[in-house]
Protein backbone atom coordinates (compact mmCIF):
# COMPACT_ATOMS: atom_id res chain seq x y z
CA UNK A 1 0.00 0.00 0.00
CA UNK A 2 1.26 3.48 -0.75
CA UNK A 3 1.21 6.50 1.48
CA UNK A 4 -1.45 9.11 0.64
CA UNK A 5 1.15 11.82 0.01
CA UNK A 6 3.00 9.82 -2.67
CA UNK A 7 2.36 10.97 -6.23
CA UNK A 8 2.05 8.47 -9.06
CA UNK A 9 2.46 9.60 -12.60
CA UNK A 10 0.14 7.94 -15.05
CA UNK A 11 1.42 6.91 -18.44
CA UNK A 12 4.44 5.06 -19.72
CA UNK A 13 7.99 5.34 -18.45
CA UNK A 14 9.72 8.44 -19.93
CA UNK A 15 12.09 6.33 -22.04
CA UNK A 16 9.33 4.09 -23.38
CA UNK A 17 7.33 4.70 -26.54
CA UNK A 18 3.72 3.54 -26.71
CA UNK A 19 2.04 3.56 -30.09
CA UNK A 20 -1.31 5.28 -30.44
CA UNK A 21 -4.43 3.17 -30.85
CA UNK A 22 -5.03 1.64 -34.25
CA UNK A 23 -7.79 -0.25 -36.03
CA UNK A 24 -5.37 -2.12 -38.32
CA UNK A 25 -4.77 -5.10 -36.00
CA UNK A 26 -8.53 -5.66 -35.80
CA UNK A 27 -9.06 -5.40 -39.57
CA UNK A 28 -6.07 -7.69 -40.12
CA UNK A 29 -7.62 -10.28 -37.79
CA UNK A 30 -10.93 -10.02 -39.65
CA UNK A 31 -9.14 -10.52 -42.96
CA UNK A 32 -7.29 -13.59 -41.69
CA UNK A 33 -10.46 -15.06 -40.17
CA UNK A 34 -12.37 -14.49 -43.40
CA UNK A 35 -9.56 -16.04 -45.42
CA UNK A 36 -9.49 -19.16 -43.28
CA UNK A 37 -13.28 -19.41 -43.26
CA UNK A 38 -13.27 -19.00 -47.03
CA UNK A 39 -10.88 -21.93 -47.40
CA UNK A 40 -13.57 -24.17 -45.97
CA UNK A 41 -16.81 -22.55 -47.13
CA UNK A 42 -16.49 -20.29 -50.14
CA UNK A 43 -13.65 -19.20 -52.43
CA UNK A 44 -15.16 -15.72 -52.84
CA UNK A 45 -14.98 -15.15 -49.08
CA UNK A 46 -11.36 -16.32 -49.16
CA UNK A 47 -10.46 -13.79 -51.85
CA UNK A 48 -12.23 -11.00 -49.97
CA UNK A 49 -10.37 -12.00 -46.79
CA UNK A 50 -7.03 -11.97 -48.61
CA UNK A 51 -7.74 -8.49 -49.98
CA UNK A 52 -8.79 -7.17 -46.55
CA UNK A 53 -5.77 -8.79 -44.88
CA UNK A 54 -3.23 -7.47 -47.40
CA UNK A 55 -4.75 -3.98 -47.40
CA UNK A 56 -4.73 -3.90 -43.59
CA UNK A 57 -1.14 -5.10 -43.47
CA UNK A 58 0.00 -2.49 -45.97
CA UNK A 59 -1.80 0.36 -44.23
CA UNK A 60 -0.57 -0.80 -40.82
CA UNK A 61 3.03 -0.84 -42.04
CA UNK A 62 2.53 2.59 -43.65
CA UNK A 63 1.30 4.06 -40.36
CA UNK A 64 4.11 2.42 -38.39
CA UNK A 65 6.76 3.77 -40.78
CA UNK A 66 5.25 7.25 -40.60
CA UNK A 67 5.28 7.10 -36.80
CA UNK A 68 8.88 5.86 -36.77
CA UNK A 69 9.97 8.74 -39.02
CA UNK A 70 8.28 11.24 -36.69
CA UNK A 71 10.17 9.77 -33.73
CA UNK A 72 13.51 10.16 -35.51
CA UNK A 73 12.94 13.89 -36.09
Amino acid sequence: MTAPDEKHESGPHPGMHVSPGSWWPLTMAIGVALTLTGLVINRVAMVIGIVIGLASLGLWVRDARREFRELEE
